[in-house]
Order: structure tokens, then sequence, then C-alpha cells
């Protein structure tokens, strides 16, 4: 059914009020997790699903197909909510407003002579029309599965997707059309990060127009939707560089007109439909983007938020500080979640299990009403070859797997699995997005520098078998270190290897490691001091590594 929204609809009060959350099991049933605003996001970007690379890039993709991959992430039996990707401006779909990802009409659109990507684009075409086919597109098909698997089903729109807004590549096949074809609206500015010079500028009303149509006609469509999501992390450039304080009504005014079609669709299909958005990890860190989140909030613009860093990742993600600065003097609130994005502290070095265990309960233990999970991808039916996968010491997997998914989204599992705390490394600010770190850091001779850690855990469990302190610095360096005032005891350096804290290490780097012993860490925030012996070097990164006993019982590191 087609729903016109330009009629005057009235607007449904809808969405309960949302409790803070509390640490439930996953064997609580999902709808009195979303109850109390507990929730366990799933965003699937639709590449991944588009061009099958799950099952090893099979062709011919089948309802069947996206059917499994909707099941696997609902077999972890945690997952509340499922948001599909809808393709931003290159949509995964046939569209009034922009041509279907891949297609390029009968061959008639080049790509530079490049035979590689021309064939992928192909592949994600040819699996659109197959399914097709079958009467359905890759959103209708995952979302009707999240359905019937008792999973919330959310709509993920990216609202300045910069994939394919390289003019140096030259080939058309993968330009939107509405971007292409109107190189007047583009930034210009090159100085926020790949592509920011062709993002396209909000301050256009063609531009917001045009996101605005294909947002209705995406909510006009499918009929399944729970919600929908507007992401501005992917990518968050939405003016030119020190814009976005002057230029933020207009991007509000933009949010108020989803808010309002949301409201006339809940309206038309009686049924409660939630408007969230995913943006930058302070408060004031989205203003200087150009989003106003606390004006959002006053108006009742949004019904949960969700705040991460783009694609690198942020290992710790300063919940508290943003809900305290968004809620202040403000009676009423929202859910915020912690996305958790699959880069790592350099592109494509992968988080360990270990490391997504420990920032899923950095954002729990702050406060966090939950998890976003941003690409949180599988391969091979999800099916993982521990032995290859491993580490040479067999501590450390760095392959997403369910067990995994499963142990971050119940805090009950989470509290006594094996994890690794990383304080933010200060290098995840891709795209000008301001950071809350004290990384890295210099430190003078006999000068104390301080470097502040969140642990959730109870640090003296009497489970806990050990506690490490990894500390990365850019050259080999003499020091004391301390943790909340006690000093620390240094270890054979192997344990780095051990535990696979040298991956990624660059000439002239250095790993120390250090026991902490019973007494010394605190629940919640900690302080580690360090002093050096001789010299100037910078600390680069600082983990403490919870080990709870034998790791395929409590989890790989």
């Amino acid at each position: 059914m087609t729903i016109n929204l330009n009629h005057k609809a009235l607007i449904t009060s809808f969405f309960a009020v949302l409790f803070f959350f509390g640490f439930t099991s996953y064997q609580e049933p999902k709808e009195q997790q979303k109850a109390k605003g507990f929730r366990i996001i799933h965003n699937n970007d639709g590449t991944d699903a588009l061009a099958n690379m799950w099952f090893n890039r099979k062709a011919n993709l089948s309802r069947a197909d996206i059917n499994r991959y909707v099941d696997i992430v609902a077999d972890s039996k945690v997952v509340t909510t499922y948001m599909m990707c809808t393709g931003s401006d290159f949509v995964y779909y046939r569209s009034k407003y922009e041509r279907t990802f891949g297609d390029d009409l009968n061959g008639t659109l080049s790509c530079n002579k490049s035979t590689a990507e021309r064939d992928a684009f192909k592949h994600y075409y040819n699996n659109f029309l197959s399914l097709e086919k079958e009467g359905t597109d890759i959103i209708d098909a995952s979302l009707t599965r999240a359905k019937e698997r008792g999973m919330e089903a959310f709509i993920s729109f990216r609202v300045n997707d910069l994939h394919f807004a390289d003019t140096a590549s030259n080939c058309r096949v993968s330009y939107p059309d509405f971007w292409y074809n109107n190189p007047q609206f583009y930034t210009g500015d090159p100085t926020q990060g790949m592509n920011s010079a062709q993002a396209l500028d909000f301050t256009y009303d063609e531009v917001r127009q045009h996101k605005l149509n294909l947002i209705r006609e995406q909510l006009e469509k499918y009929p399944q939707i729970d919600g929908y999501d507007l992401d501005f992390m992917r990518f968050i450039v939405l003016f030119k560089t020190g814009d976005g304080p002057a230029k933020s009504h207009l991007i509000t005014s933009f949010v108020k007109s989803v808010r309002q079609m949301v409201d006339s669709v809940s309206a038309v299909r009686k049924k409660d439909i939630l408007l969230s958005v995913r943006v930058p990890i302070t408060v004031e860190g989205c203003l200087e983007k150009g989003i106003d989140i606390r004006e959002w909030h006053r108006q009742g613009l949004v019904d949960f938020i969700s705040i991460g860093a783009h694609w690198r990742g942020e290992t710790a993600t300063p919940i508290a500080k943003f809900k305290k600065d968004l809620f202040q003097g403000f009676k009423k609130t929202i859910p915020v979640y912690g996305s958790i994005d699959d880069g790592g502290y350099q592109p494509r070095e992968f988080f360990s299990e270990g490391m997504y265990r420990g920032m899923a309960s950095h954002i729990l233990g702050q406060g966090g009403d939950g998890l976003y999970l941003f690409n949180f991808y599988f391969e091979n039916d999800a099916k993982v070859d521990y032995a290859k996968a491993l580490n040479e010491s067999g501590l450390v997997n760095r392959t997403r797997s369910q067990r995994l998914l499963t142990d971050i989204g119940d805090p009950t599992l989470l509290a006594e699995r094996n994890k690794i705390y990383c304080a933010s490394d200060g290098v995840t600010n891709a795209y000008g997005v301001l950071q809350i770190a004290d990384l890295p850091m210099a430190c003078g001779n006999g000068k104390k520098s301080n470097i502040g850690i969140f642990v959730s855990d109870a640090p003296d469990s009497k489970n806990l078998q050990s506690r490490l302190l990894f500390l990365r610095t850019d050259k080999k360096a003499r020091m004391d270190l301390s943790v909340n005032g006690k000093e620390l005891k240094p270890l054979d350096s192997s344990l780095a290897i051990k535990y696979d804290r040298i991956k990624g290490l660059q000439d002239g780097e250095e790993v120390y490691v250090f026991e902490i012993p019973n007494n010394t860490l605190l629940k919640g925030d900690n302080q580690v001091t360090v002093v050096s012996k001789g010299g100037i070097f910078i600390v680069k990164r600082l983990e403490i590594a919870l080990n709870y006993g034998d790791v395929q019982q409590h989890g790989y590191f």
C-alpha cells in the first residue's frame, strides 16, 4: 500500500517512557528488554549481503540466502533490533529518485576499463535482479525475516555516504546520478577527509530535498518497519569546515521534516514507528558538525540516539559524559547507545574478541542503554576455523563469531568473560570528529603524566586469575608506572606476544607489560601515571587485560 504523506494526518503520541538500562539476561523476552530501553542493534550495510560475502560470494542471491543472513544474527539470541542500510543515494531498490545500486544501464555506463570494479558492480546488480524475480529486494527480505525472528526492523539511511564520491576513479557506474549530475552542490572542502570535497553540502535546499524525497519513498515502501535510523556518521560531512554551528538550524529543520513523515506513517498504519540517529561521541562535537543534538532532544525529534566514531572505531566511548551533557537541564531522557565499529587502531587492524568485550563493558558500565554494532560481519556461515584464526599462543582471536555476539549482548555472560579494556588512543577522529582522549601522550624526564582508563568489572573478583597492563611507546623507554597511586611491577615483554599486543607494531615502537596486583584497580575510572626515567617518549596505547581463565570457557582475548 502506498501512503500519501502530503495530507494532514493526526500525529499520534507514541513511544512509552524508556527506563534506564539494567543488566538483563538475554533469556528475558526481547519485548521486555526493549520496554526498558535496552537494545542490541545490528546494522548491516547491505553490500555485504548483496554480494553474498558471508557465503563466499555465491551468485543468484535468493530470499532464502537473506533469511540465513538474518538468522545468523537472530540465533545469537541477544539482538533486539535489526537495521538494513538502504544504500544512501545509491539505493538497493527501484526508485523514482535514483538509479539502483550497480545498474550500468545495459552496459552504457563505463568503469574506466577497470574490469574488476565493473564485474563487482555487475555481481551486485545481478543479485538485485535475482531478488527482484522473487518479488523482493534486500531491504524487504531482510526486514521481513527480522520481524519473523522477533526483532525490531529498522531502515538505516546514510545521510551523506562518500564511498562513491571519488571523481578520480572515473567509474560512472559507481556514481549516484543526483551526485554526479550536480557538482555545483559539492562542499569543495578537502580538509575533512576522504572525498569530503565532493560531499553534498546541506546548505543547499536541493540537497536536503533530494534526501527527503528518498526518505519519504522508503517510509512509504516498506510497511514492516518499526523504525527509521538517520546515520550521520557514514559520513559525517554536512557543511564546509567551521560552518556547522551557524548552519545547524538547517539540519534541525531537516530532522524535523523526517519526524513529521515518520509520525504521519505511524498515524496511517496505526503503529508506532521510531526515529533514531547515529551521531558523534560528544555533544560539542555534534554541534561542530552541524548537529544541535540538545535542540533535537528539546523538540522531541528523536526516540533514541547512538553515538560513535567514523569506521575506525572508538575503544572508550565517553557515553557517561555524552548523556550528562545532553540531558543537563531536561527532565526527560531517552536511550543512548554506544556504537562499536569494526575498524581498529589503524585501518583494518581488526579488533580482537577481548577488545570487543572490553568496549561493550565500557559502554554498558558507563550507563549506555545498549550497543549499536556497525559492520559486525561474519564469514563462512559464521563458522570460525579456530585452528587458523587463533594467534600462535592460542589466546587471541580476531574473527567475529556468534558466540562473541552472544557474549557482548548479554551483560550476565559478559561480566566474567576474558576482556581487554583500551584507553582511547586519540586517533579515531576521522572527518574532524571531536575526541576525548589522553593519548597519544608525551612523557618527559621526571614528569608525572596521567592517563585515564575505565573498567566496569569488579576488579577484585575472586574469579580473576590475572590483571595485565600493556603500554605501547614510540621508542624504547625507561619509566616508573603506577595505577591509582600503586606502583606496578614490570613483567617479561614476551607476554605482549602471547596476548597479541604487538599487532600493528611500527618501526621503533615497544610494548611493555606490567602486573596489576589485587586491590589496585577500581570499578569505574582509574588513573595510570607514567614517569619517564630518562628522555622523552610518547605513550601511544594503554590496555588492561582481565583474565578469568581458560579461553575456551571464558572467551578468547
